[in-house]
């Protein structure tokens, strides 16, 4: 009875163990539960798992896609960075004080596909919104102009600090 009992125990402490084995990230190198909560799954590698986290992976995938979609190499992609000394090309905020550097947009034109530069979310949506256009940006810097003297100095005080006026 009491041999039965320890079978029994073993075999449900290998349960738990095959349970709890860990596998290690080969590109982050942090531990993970063996299951597809943290690994997607691949069928060419021994455990039916792929040997980068998921974490790992989306990061991965994510600039790849950009770099290749763009036809650029990630040291293009750095060397536009340090160009730009970190900084958006139109309103000049730091990318890495004001957001992360993997939001960053790469700015392209839309009829060449060449590469413009580096810009915020901010200021590549104005871009976006305008198509393009620098006559529709123009209009919209006069409008600003034109109702700023309409402005007294109590309504400027209410804007948010990071909105900047001309």
């Amino acid at each position: 009875m009491e041999d039965e009992n320890i079978e029994i125990f073993k075999d449900f402490v290998i349960g738990l163990n095959k349970r709890n084995k860990l596998k290690q990230c080969t590109k982050c190198t942090r531990n993970f539960p063996i299951t597809s909560e943290f690994f997607y799954r691949n069928r060419t590698t021994k455990d039916g798992l792929d040997s980068w986290c998921k974490e790992c992976k989306k990061e991965y995938d994510k600039y790849h896609y950009q770099y290749k979609r763009y036809n650029i190499t990630k040291e293009d992609y750095e060397n536009m960075m340090e160009g730009q000394n970190g900084k958006c090309l139109i309103c000049g905020r730091n990318f890495d004080k004001i957001y992360f550097p993997q939001n960053t947009h790469i700015d392209h034109d839309h009829r060449t596909g060449k590469v413009r530069g580096l810009l915020c979310n901010n200021c590549n949506v104005i871009l976006g919104n305008a198509f393009d256009n620098p006559l529709i940006l123009i209009k919209a810097i006069k409008y600003l102009q034109e109702n700023k003297k309409k402005r007294n100095k109590k309504s400027i005080s209410l804007f948010h600090e990071h909105i900047y006026f001309l």
